[in-house]
C-alpha cells in the first residue's frame, strides 16, 4: 500500500501540504461506549439475521425501534464530544449513517425466503424489506452528495471519482431492488396457475448482472471517498488503507460467479447481499459525526 500513502500525502487542491481536518475529540466513558455500539450494529444485524432467522414481526419491530432510540441517544453523546463543527458535516454523517438505522429491521426477518410458496406466504414482509433497502439506496447516495461537497474543497479528484461511481451504482441498485421487492413477487403469484415462462430464466440472468454491476460500483466509490477522507485529513492513514483494502476485496469477490468453489461463491454472497455495500459508508458517517470537521 506505498502508493496509497504516496497519494494521501500529495498536497491538497490548494496546493499546500494536507491539514488535519478537525481535532481528535476526548471522549468520556458513556462516549466510548456509545461509539462502540453504534460500530458494533452492523456485525449484531448480520448475526441476528443468519444466526436467529426469521421471528414473528411482534417480536422485531419493538426491537427495531429500541435500537434506533438507543442509536439515536448514542448519536446525541457523539455530537456532544465535538460542540464545534459545521452543518453540513452534520447533515453527511447523519445522511450516511441513517440507512443502518432502518437496516437492523432484517434481523428479525432473516433470510429471504428460498421457496417460491416461502416467498408467497412472506410477501408482505418481503415487500417492505426491499422497500426500504430503496430507500436506504436513496439516503445513501443523498449522503455521498453531501460528502462531495464537504470534501470538494480540499480534495476534488477521488471525491469526485466516487460521486461518478455512486451516480452510475444507485440506479441500477434500485432498480434491482425494484425486481427482488415487487416484480419477483408478481412472477411467483402467475406461476401458481401456469408453468413458469422461458423469459424468466432470462430476467434472472439479466438481475444477476445488474446487481453484479451495482454492488462492484458501491465498493469502488467507498474505496474513493475513503481515499479523499484520506487527503484531506478526515481519515487516518490506517482507517483509509483498511476502507480501501475491505473496498477492493470485496468488490473482487461479488465478481466470483456462484459456479465457483464453496468458499469463495459463499464469500461472493456475504458481500453482495444489498445492505453489506453501505457498511463502510455508514462507519465514515460515524466518524465524521465525532469529529465534525469545520468547512473551508
Amino acid at each position: 500500500m506505498m502508493i496509497t500513502a504516496k497519494v494521501l500525502s500529495a498536497p491538497n487542491a490548494d496546493g499546500g501540504a494536507t491539514p488535519g481536518a478537525s481535532g481528535r475529540p476526548h471522549l468520556n466513558a458513556i462516549q466510548k461506549v456509545s461509539l462502540t455500539y453504534l460500530f458494533s450494529v452492523p456485525f449484531l444485524t448480520f448475526l441476528l439475521g443468519f444466526g436467529v432467522g426469521h421471528v414473528k414481526w411482534q417480536w422485531y419491530v419493538p426491537a427495531w425501534l429500541i435500537n434506533i432510540l438507543i442509536m439515536a441517544l448514542a448519536m446525541r453523546q457523539l455530537l456532544r464530544s465535538h460542540p464545534s463543527g459545521s452543518r453540513l458535516a452534520i447533515v453527511t454523517a447523519l445522511l450516511l449513517i441513517c440507512p443502518w438505522i432502518i437496516f437492523p429491521l432484517f434481523a428479525g426477518m432473516g433470510r429471504p425466503p428460498q421457496t417460491i410458496q416461502g416467498w408467497l406466504d412472506l410477501e408482505g414482509e418481503q415487500h417492505t424489506r426491499f422497500n426500504l433497502l430503496i430507500l436506504g439506496g436513496i439516503l445513501a447516495y443523498l449522503g455521498t452528495a453531501a460528502l462531495y461537497q464537504l470534501l470538494q474543497h480540499k480534495e476534488k479528484i477521488f471525491a469526485a471519482l466516487g460521486l461518478a461511481l455512486m451516480t452510475l451504482a444507485i440506479p441500477l441498485f434500485l432498480i434491482n431492488m425494484a425486481y427482488w421487492g415487487s416484480f419477483l413477487s408478481a412472477s411467483f403469484q402467475s406461476f401458481k396457475t401456469s408453468n413458469r415462462p422461458d423469459w424468466y430464466l432470462a430476467f434472472r440472468e439479466l438481475f444477476f448482472v445488474i446487481s453484479t454491476a451495482e454492488v462492484s460500483l458501491i465498493y469502488l466509490a467507498t474505496a474513493m471517498f475513503a481515499m479523499a477522507l484520506g487527503r484531506t485529513g478526515y481519515l487516518k492513514l490506517r482507517a483509509v488503507r483498511a476502507h480501501v483494502i475491505i473496498s477492493l476485496c470485496a468488490g473482487l469477490l461479488n465478481l466470483v460467479p456462484p459456479s465457483a468453489p464453496d468458499f469463495f461463491s459463499t464469500m461472493s454472497y456475504l458481500v453482495s447481499i444489498p445492505a453489506i455495500p453501505f457498511i463502510m459508508f455508514y462507519f465514515m458517517g460515524i466518524k465524521l459525526l465525532h469529529t465534525r470537521p469545520e468547512c473551508p
